[in-house]
This record gives structure tokens, sequence and C-alpha cells, in this order.
């Protein structure tokens, strides 16, 4: 690069040195050069974070010194890409990410997921949250085997509709219904069996059959 000064031309150019990280801090790294020392910053290309006893690349013009690359890796721990800012990938095609260990994601405040079809599939999957909110215009659960637990359960729809083989249900303490009009049918045997049984009607109570037996 030319550089005009007090009508002199001055020359400075650019010095590729490869160094060993010494120590690392949050901005910038310490390289143990051919020359001496050197307190280098990442340069914009370079996303692999490096540490200590890793081979790197570095570029120095005067002052200025930025680490470009990470050429041989020999820190302990996984290997980190650094962003200092926003940043977007955008792919014209599909992107795959296959791992052979496990695959995590985090955020300091949220992660979101917008496209017009989501699958998620595998052999256990688990959902745990403090508060799960799931909105939709149409719900479909389909399992060998549900099974739902809670301290307190509410449930309420405008019309409740339930088929089944086979159906038991157990309260322990009380059960309370009320209905504006009950019908309980039975093709073959209805049975009520209690301590205490109170029938009671403000106008009629009717008990119709062929035969008829109490006591």
């Amino acid at each position: 690069m030319l550089m005009q000064a007090d009508d002199e031309l001055f020359v400075q150019g650019v010095i590729h040195e490869i160094g060993e990280v010494e120590r690392t801090l949050d901005a910038t790294v310490t390289v143990s050069t051919p020359y001496g020392l050197r307190r280098a910053r990442l340069a914009a290309s370079c996303l692999v974070r490096p540490g200590p006893g890793d081979t790197v690349l570095v570029a120095g013009r005067g002052d200025a010194c930025f680490v470009l690359s990470v050429l041989e890796r020999h820190a302990e721990g996984p290997l980190e890409l650094h962003l200092d800012r926003d940043t977007r990938l955008d792919v014209q095609g599909q992107l795959s990410v296959q791992t052979t260990g496990a695959t995590r994601f985090g955020s300091a405040t949220e992660v979101a997921i917008d496209a017009p079809s989501v699958e998620l599939r595998g052999d256990k999957v688990a959902l745990t949250g403090a508060q799960v909110s799931i909105a939709a215009q149409s719900l479909t659960w389909m399992a060998d085997t549900l099974e739902a637990t809670a301290r307190w359960c509410r449930q309420v729809a405008d019309v409740w509709s339930l088929r089944a083989r086979h159906h038991q249900r157990e309260v322990e303490e009380m059960e309370l219904v009320r209905v504006g009009h009950l019908d309980l049918q039975a093709q073959q045997v209805m049975n009520l069996r209690a301590r205490h049984t109170v029938l009671r009607s403000d106008e009629l109570t009717k008990v119709d059959g062929k035969q008829v037996q109490v006591g």
C-alpha cells in the first residue's frame, strides 16, 4: 500500500506470521511468534475462537494485528465458533445438520421456528417447561397408550364425545354432576348399588318395566 506524507512515498506492507496462542481474553489473544509476543484481535473472517496452544495465522501492519485463521487445533474442549453480531444464514436450497453425538440449541431469550410445515420425529421425545401452550385449529392425538397426570385438570368444550370399548372411572371421594338432561341407557344390565340411595324429584318419579321388584 502506497502512502504519501510530506511529499515522500512510504511503502507499508502487511506481515504474515504463524504463531502459537499463549492466552485468550474476551476481545484479544496473545500469540507467540518468531518475532516475539503479539496481542491480536480476531479478524471478521476468523469464526473459530482460538484457544491456548492453537497454531494460528497472524497478519500485522503497524500496531494493528489480527488473527486470520486457526491452522491447527490443540486446545482442549469443543470447537467454538465466534460471531460478535447478529448473524443470518441464507441458503438457496436445503440445509442439513448431521451429528454423531447430541445436538443442542440454546438462547438467552427465545428460539423460534417458522415454516409452513414442521415435523419432529424421535424414538423418545420429551417436552419440559414451566408453561406449555398449544394453540391449533385442529389437533389430533394418536397413541397406543396415552396417560395424563395432573394435580388439577379442567376441560372446557362445546361438544364432548367419548367412544370406547371399555370405560372405567374411579373417584376416591366425591363426584358431582350437574346437567340439563341426563339419559342413561344400558343394553343389558344397569346396577346401582350404595349403602344409602336417595331418589328425589320435584314433580314425577316413574318406574316402568314388565316386572318391578322392591325388596
